[in-house]
């Protein structure tokens, strides 16, 4: 399953249900876990390190979920191939370090029914100790009291040192938290954004590779020439955003614009209007092509595009499309005036709030287990995604021989920001790639498409839908 995979929406009937039913099904678990104690996230960095909360992630002869036993399940979507073996290895690792808990793995075939299967549980009152969420399933999820904060599992026994916060690429810490201050959720499948070229076009057109997006707009301009061109994008749609969705979020930000601005829609600004302008002028120039089904893969696999602006977890569909037929090069997304923009994509690790105590201090312990170094190395080696923490990244010298795109992503979470963590942004994301389609396709000037992306996510806010 592709890290790069768009988040999918559950109907707002089953919504309602999690945000109604939720609230008086769990309101007894959630006191009795503890989660209207926890301290302040602020206190986390400050929290003195325990035996436990090394980097390495090693088991101490005395971890356990408080000394009992306990079962927990893991509600998940990586549920084939190599995201599938890598996973049942660390649960199998996990349970021989720490004997006394079992990890029951509960795979779903992808995002969408993982988001409906957690919210459907939920609703019902029996949700999973632990499972994957995007930023704003999080935040849904806690404004009915269905998962607990971490705050207290941080600065706790088994929490995370000053060192080991500071080992988190800042971008993935960053992450962690919902509006209200508060740590809800713990890293797991992350990637981002990176720009993969044809090295042999770039060479013959005497460019460089470009760093700055007016930089990469000039290169694909000067390639389009000969039956060739810059770039293909899908821009997605209201229902399935796309790579180009969040290249253009990337844009956006790099040029100084934000998804949210004082915890509400930020569209229509100078900035955006300003990053959908250089995509509008690619497209009239002929140096950008929109089209479907992973557009700008095929087109650099068959040697017409010169870049293709795509997650790492393209890495392998973009090597094995382009064959022997040129070189592929890989670099960081282009910085803008305010800096490089990248779009973090993948999901965290929340604990419901439903399961007992023993539970919780178990899921804690192996989702905190899974972001040891060598553990996130061996993650994000068997699966493609990437290293949560600096160590993780020096762990896998031998890996990044062979796949150097992985330092430049990795380095580029240090700054990636994700999936504002508003119930609401499915709509907002939705908006954008309308707004590109009524750019890219129908030809509608970039100032008006966005005034409507604004209005379209202001509503939604004002709904909380």
């Amino acid at each position: 399953m592709s890290s790069g995979t768009s988040i999918h929406s559950a109907t707002r009937a089953l919504r309602a249900a999690v945000v109604l039913g939720a609230a008086a099904l769990l309101v007894s678990a959630c006191s009795s876990a503890g989660a209207s104690t926890a301290p302040a996230a602020s206190n986390a960095a400050g929290a003195a390190p325990s035996s436990a909360a090394s980097a390495s992630g090693a088991a101490p002869a005395s971890a356990s979920s408080g000394g009992q036993s306990a079962t927990i399940t893991f509600m998940e979507a990586m549920s084939s191939g190599t995201l599938k073996t890598t996973l049942d290895g660390l649960v199998s690792q996990f349970e021989k370090a720490y004997p006394n808990i079992t990890v029951t793995l509960i795979p779903e075939p992808n995002y969408a029914t993982l988001q409906q299967k957690e919210e459907a549980s939920v609703a019902a009152g029996n949700p999973p100790t632990i499972g994957q969420a995007y930023e704003n399933w999080a935040a849904t999820y806690a404004a009915s009291n269905a998962i607990v904060p971490l705050t207290s599992y941080i600065s706790g026994p088994n929490g995370v040192s000053s060192s080991e916060q500071s080992d988190f690429w800042t971008g993935i810490w960053q992450d962690l938290y919902l509006p209200d201050g508060k740590i809800w959720m713990w890293p797991f499948n992350k990637s981002d954004y990176v720009m993969y070229y044809n090295q042999n076009m770039l060479q013959a057109d005497h460019l460089a590779v470009p760093t700055t997006w007016t930089q990469f707009a000039a290169a694909a301009k000067a390639a389009t020439t000969g039956g060739d061109w810059g770039l293909s994008m899908n821009p997605g749609t209201s229902s399935a955003p796309a790579n180009g969705t969040y290249m253009f979020v990337s844009m956006m930000r790099a040029y100084g614009g934000h998804l949210l601005l004082n915890g509400k829609p930020d569209l229509n600004t100078s900035a955006a209007v300003q990053a959908l302008t250089l995509l509008a002028t690619m497209e009239k120039e002929g140096a950008l092509k929109v089209g479907t089904n992973y557009p700008g893969q095929t087109a650099l696999g068959a040697g017409k595009s010169l870049f293709d602006m795509s997650t790492v977890a393209s890495y392998y569909y973009n090597q094995q499309a382009v064959g022997t037929k040129f070189t592929m090069g890989t670099a960081a997304f282009p910085n803008g005036p305010a800096g490089q923009g990248n779009a973090m994509q993948g999901t965290n690790i929340v604990i419901f709030a439903k399961s007992t105590p023993a539970q919780q201090q178990a899921g804690w312990t192996f989702m905190h287990w899974l972001t040891g170094t060598q553990q996130t190395a061996t993650w994000a080696s068997g699966s493609g995604y990437l290293p949560v923490t600096k160590s993780g990244l020096a762990a896998m010298s031998s890996y990044v021989a062979t796949h150097p795109y992985v330092t430049i992503a990795s380095q580029s979470l240090q700054s990636a920001r994700g999936v504002p963590a508003q119930s609401w942004f499915t709509e907002e994301q939705g908006a954008i790639a309308t707004a590109l389609e009524s750019v890219l396709i129908n030809h509608e000037s970039p100032q008006s498409a966005l005034a409507t992306a604004q209005a379209t996510s202001a509503a939604a806010a004002s709904s909380g839908s």
